[in-house]
C-alpha cells in the first residue's frame, strides 16, 4: 500500500515537472524585431524633433534680436521724452513772467499797434 502512494506521488510529479518543462519549450517567444521597429521609430522621431528644436532655435534668437531693438527704440524715445518734459516745465516756470514790452504797454498803445499793424495789412 505505502508502494502505491508513493508511485501516485512520483506519477504526479513526473507528469507535472513534464507539463512545466514542455510549457518552457513551447512557449511563445518575444519577438526582438518589434523591439527593433519601436526603437528605430523612437529615434526617428527624436531626429524629427531635434530638427523643430533647432527651428525653434532660430526663431527665438530672431525675436530676441526684434526685442533688443525694440528696446533701444524705446530707449531714444524714453531720453526724447525727458527732454520734452524738461522743456514743458521750463514753459511753465515762464509763463508767470512778462516781457519787459508788454509792461511798457497801456490800452492806448495796444490800440495804437493794431491800427498801425492793420494799416500795414492793407
Amino acid at each position: 500500500m505505502l508502494k502505491e502512494k508513493i508511485d501516485i506521488k512520483v506519477i504526479f510529479i513526473l507528469i507535472l515537472a513534464a507539463a512545466l518543462i514542455l510549457s518552457f519549450i513551447f512557449r511563445p517567444a518575444k519577438k526582438i524585431d518589434l523591439y527593433e521597429d519601436e526603437i528605430k521609430q523612437l529615434h526617428e522621431q527624436n531626429d524629427s524633433l531635434l530638427l523643430d528644436n533647432d527651428s525653434l532655435k532660430l526663431a527665438n534668437s530672431k525675436l530676441d534680436n526684434k526685442i533688443k531693438k525694440i528696446l533701444i527704440i524705446i530707449d531714444s524715445t524714453q531720453v526724447k521724452l525727458d527732454k520734452t518734459n524738461k522743456k514743458i516745465k521750463d514753459l511753465e516756470n515762464g509763463k508767470g513772467k512778462v516781457s519787459s514790452y508788454v509792461n511798457g504797454l497801456n490800452a492806448d498803445g495796444v490800440a495804437r499797434s493794431l491800427s498801425e499793424y492793420l494799416d500795414r495789412a492793407k
